[in-house]
């Protein structure tokens, strides 16, 4: 699959020969052997920061990845995607793509290589098309061009430090936008945005030399009262458009550009949530539709019917397009915004500005938490039984119904315990941004037993992702005794997936029980507690440095937690973030509100899946109505092909299909989704074989 994107680059030319791949052994450097006449240059050629650069000329070149982003960069036509081969006509080109280091021990100027970003500049026509593990760029004649790498190391990137006050925050966030890597509309596509700088508090404001730099000026500026609770609320907003933050002595929000008209007073607060959300999801999503390409997706035709030409508003800077964008009428584009990926509601405290790098790079809308406190009669109502009530009842925090706002994933970064959101203590983002440079190659996971009667969950969640076309090794274990145990959440583990039981006193082993508490360091990324009752031990290991996991709120049936624990391992396997997962699980048994997702939920096992689809499917008149929507939290602002029509969708986005018993059954037994047909979970090669038969 190739990724398309926009910017604006250049380029030379010469001979070339192509030269074979393998991704999985050799050094991603070795990409330079092919160009002819090749020299090492200062990287001034290149529009974007590089630790090494080379220039020489090829007819044919092979890259070390599958997934790339193309930008023009004198026109600035945008990003889309593309399944086959690809025409590049005459223009400049800027083709970016990561690739992880095959040589651990190599080292950079800044410490051990993790990842390597290679940009390739060149000049159109050109084409690209996937061959296996590899992309491959040819030319019709022998062409120059010039190749940077970026030597991703898994020390800590640039951090800016911020004394915990209001103008230390609206300094932070200022900054914070310096990730993107253009102000153009492609920087709504992930590929085009990188991590936030990480944030500290301390007495005195530090910004390094390259944070500052790498700030956009846009003229754009977004006043604010002297207030944490209107200047997180805001972050979001602030940091798309690239704005500076001021902190002003003042009754309301105001929004201004340099040389436009744009002067957007928000109401005050509380309602300055709705109204920076309500803009960011406006902006974002007309960038998504202006910078697209592919004539698969939508977005000529609803620029059209929003009289915006695309052509026109990518030509205009960042304060301009703004103004364009706030003439559109909200009314209609709010009659078709998707859903926006993830909402996470956050305490209003100086303290959190630490973890705005986190939220910011999964583009989160935040609010400020609110909420109803359950009481037990309640709480009896939604099944969560007196098992959990009672638990260390004198120190839990009260569970709580929050008002949940807009999105399709929930996170609460907040006191309390949630129905129907993750709670995520404050160490799951920084256990992410540590586990960001994992190895993909190779995954681990342990699958643990330690309750024979358990037996079939066990059997089936193994061949699942043994199974699983993906690069996992699979280790199985029973009744681990609990030093046993603890040593398999001590060793570095992309995923535990444990079947059990669990009390008071921690995770029941033969030999007793394993307080996850009194682990002094935890190296399983994601896991599964399938144990009665386990959500104060998930929290346990996600602050001894676990990601995310799935925990229970109650007792649980053993069919049921085989049931919900199968469909889970297959939609991680399938690459389902572990809330999104979690929430189609459950869909398999009655008692759903029994589990819960504990830490950051928007994680995956499986990075960038091809197909993050939930196809919900009904009986119409003439045959069946299908509804698809695309889920990855990981990723706003992509798009994905849909296993209908060949057509692509945004994420969040949802699709409306009309389609025949048959051509229903063809296009579901080509992938593999998870259906909900009639309120119940299905896969789709199970659905289609019923189809094929009438049921």
């Amino acid at each position: 699959m190739v990724t398309w994107g926009v910017a604006g680059e250049r380029v030379g030319r010469d001979g070339g020969e192509a030269l074979d791949w393998d991704g999985e052994t050799a050094d991603p450097t070795a990409l330079v052997h092919q160009l002819h006449n090749r020299e090492s240059t200062d990287g001034e050629q290149l529009p974007r920061r590089v630790d090494d650069c080379y220039r020489g000329s090829v007819t044919e070149l092979a890259l070390p990845a599958v997934d790339a982003m193309v930008t023009r960069v004198d026109t600035d036509a945008d990003s889309g995607t593309v399944d086959s081969p690809t025409t590049l006509q005459e223009g400049e080109y800027l083709l970016t793509m990561q690739a992880r280091a095959a040589d651990s021990d190599r080292e950079s100027p800044l410490g051990v290589v993790d990842d390597i970003r290679i940009h390739v500049h060149f000049d159109g026509p050109a084409s690209l098309h996937s061959a296996g593990i590899t992309t491959v760029l040819s030319f019709q004649e022998p062409t120059s061009i010039t190749v940077g790498f970026v030597w991703e190391t898994n020390t800590e990137r640039p951090h800016l430090q911020v004394p915990a006050t209001p103008e230390g925050l609206a300094t932070a966030i200022t900054h914070l936008s310096g990730a993107h890597h253009t102000m153009q509309p492609s920087r709504s596509h992930p590929e085009l945005r990188g991590h936030p700088p990480i944030v500290t508090t301390g007495e005195t404001t530090r910004i390094p030399e390259p944070v500052r730099q790498n700030r956009p000026e846009t003229g754009i500026t977004l006043r604010v009262p002297e207030c944490e609770a209107e200047l997180l609320v805001s972050a979001p907003l602030a940091y798309y458009l690239g704005a500076e933050v001021v902190v002003e002595s003042r009754d309301a929000a105001l929004l201004t550009a340099d040389g436009t008209s744009v002067h957007r007073s928000f109401d005050a607060w509380p309602s300055l949530q709705t109204g920076v959300a309500a803009l960011l999801r406006k902006v974002f999503y007309l960038d998504c539709l202006v910078r697209r390409v592919d004539p698969a997706e939508s977005g000529p035709r609803i620029t059209s019917a929003l009289s915006l030409d695309p052509d026109t508003v990518r030509s205009l800077s960042p304060a301009g397009r703004l103004e364009r964008y706030i003439d559109v009428s909200d009314e209609a584009v709010n009659s078709i915004l998707p859903e926006w990926p993830l909402s996470t509601y956050v305490s209003p405290e100086p303290e959190r500005v630490r973890y705005l790098p986190f939220l910011l790079d999964r583009l989160s809308l935040i609010y400020l938490p609110d909420s109803s406190r359950l009481d037990q009669d309640e709480l009896l109502d939604r099944t969560l039984a007196d098992s959990y009530l009672s638990r260390g009842s004198a120190e839990r925090p009260p569970v709580i119904e929050p008002n949940l706002r807009e999105g399709q994933l929930h996170s609460w970064l907040a006191p309390g315990n949630p129905i129907d959101a993750c709670k995520t203590p404050p160490e799951a983002y920084v256990n992410r941004y540590r586990s960001q440079n994992r190895d993909t190659d190779s995954q681990q996971v342990a699958v643990v037993l330690n309750d024979e009667e358990m037996a079939d969950e066990h059997t089936e969640v193994t061949e699942i992702y043994r199974a699983a076309d993906l690069p996992m090794d699979v280790r199985v274990s029973e009744l681990l005794s609990v030093n046993e145990l603890a040593d398999v959440f001590r060793q570095p583990t992309e995923f535990v997936h444990f079947i059990g039981h669990c009390d008071e006193a921690g995770l029941r082993c033969p030999d007793g029980n394993l307080a996850l508490s009194s682990l002094s360091e935890a190296r399983t990324q994601t896991f599964f507690l399938n144990a009665c009752g386990s959500y104060d031990e998930g929290l346990d290991l996600v602050k001894q440095g676990a990601v995310a996991g799935a925990v229970t709120l109650t007792d649980v049936l053993d069919k049921h937690a085989a049931l919900v624990g199968t469909a889970f391992a297959r939609l991680l396997s399938n690459g389902f973030s572990i809330q999104r997962a979690l929430e189609l699980a459950r869909r398999r048994i009655m008692m759903c509100k029994d589990y819960a997702v504990v830490g950051d939920g928007t994680y995956s096992i499986v990075p960038n899946p091809a197909h993050p689809a939930v196809v919900w499917l009904s009986e119409g008149e003439t045959g069946f109505d299908v509804q698809c929507t695309v889920v990855s939290p990981e990723r706003p602002g992509e798009s994905y092909r849909l296993p209908f029509d060949d057509s692509a969708a945004l994420n969040g986005e949802q699709t409306s299909h009309s389609l025949s018993a048959t051509e229903l059954a063809d296009a579901l037994g080509q992938t593999s989704l998870p259906v909900i047909y009639d309120g119940e979970f299905h896969w789709s090669d199970d659905l289609a074989a019923r189809l094929r038969t009438g049921f």
